[in-house]
């Protein structure tokens, strides 16, 4: 039967010493290692473990050094606390850099968002006074600190009879939780059917002391002098909240 090889304190020693001399001989590259002797866009997402940049000062050098390939690093890939306003350059961030929806409400210092999309249907015109319009989606909730604005518009299909006034007027009133803060109106002075659509506007309401829910409604009305198959085709409102 063959010898077989045994371990000896000479092989200890030697093993022991060539793993010594590479391992150190890493570490000192590595320390040797400057950012002039990585090419641009190097460093990629895959080269840098999670949580692997921890400071300031190390983030900015590393920008600095222009050695990060677009989108390198991700923010899982970042500590917190790593990255401040000082490390990022003007004009550095802009729309792509920011992903879809990343940005909420919430983290804005003064939150602007749409809180309510009332929408009207097709109705017939009303010769003579206003009558009630019918709003979906109408009720939203003001908290105190909110400043709301409506804005809206309306889309109709009219005709002018071809008497009294010279136009066919449809007028819109805007109501909120029974009180009228805005309105207005689509004419025309052509005698066969046309679309004519017009904003309608009404005013701010200020924030409440206590959270209010609030309620908006409509009426349209006529001149009387709009042919029978005039209609109202829609209607929408925007209320947009500050606050």
């Amino acid at each position: 039967m063959p010898n077989q090889p045994r371990l000896t304190y000479s092989n200890v020693v030697s093993t022991l010493a060539l793993f010594l001399a590479l391992s150190g001989g890493v570490a000192f590259a590595a320390s040797k290692i400057q950012s002039g002797d990585i090419a641009h866009d190097a460093v990629k997402a895959a080269n840098i473990a999670p949580g692997a940049v921890r400071t300031a000062a190390v983030f900015k050098r590393a920008i600095a050094s222009g050695k990060l390939a677009v989108g390198a690093v991700r923010s899982n890939q970042i500590a917190d606390g790593a990255v401040s306003a000082q490390q990022i350059a003007d004009g550095t961030v802009g729309s792509k850099q920011i992903g879809a929806a990343s940005v909420a409400p919430s983290n804005l210092q003064f939150p602007v968002f749409f809180v309510a999309s009332p929408l009207g249907d097709t109705t017939a015109i009303p010769s003579g006074e206003p009558v009630a319009y019918p709003l979906n989606d109408s009720i939203w909730t003001q908290k105190p600190g909110q400043l709301n604005v409506i804005f809206g518009g309306a889309l109709a299909t009219i005709a002018y009879d071809g008497e009294g006034s010279g136009s066919c007027r449809v007028f819109f009133e805007v109501n909120l939780n029974g009180q009228q803060v805005g309105g207005g109106e689509v004419s025309t002075g052509s005698t066969t059917l046309q679309q004519v659509e017009q904003s309608i506007g009404a005013q701010p309401e200020i924030d409440p002391t206590v959270a209010v829910n609030n309620r908006l409604a409509a009426r349209i009305g006529s001149n009387g002098d709009c042919t029978p198959d005039s209609a109202v085709d829609s209607t929408r409102f925007r209320v947009l909240d500050f606050g």
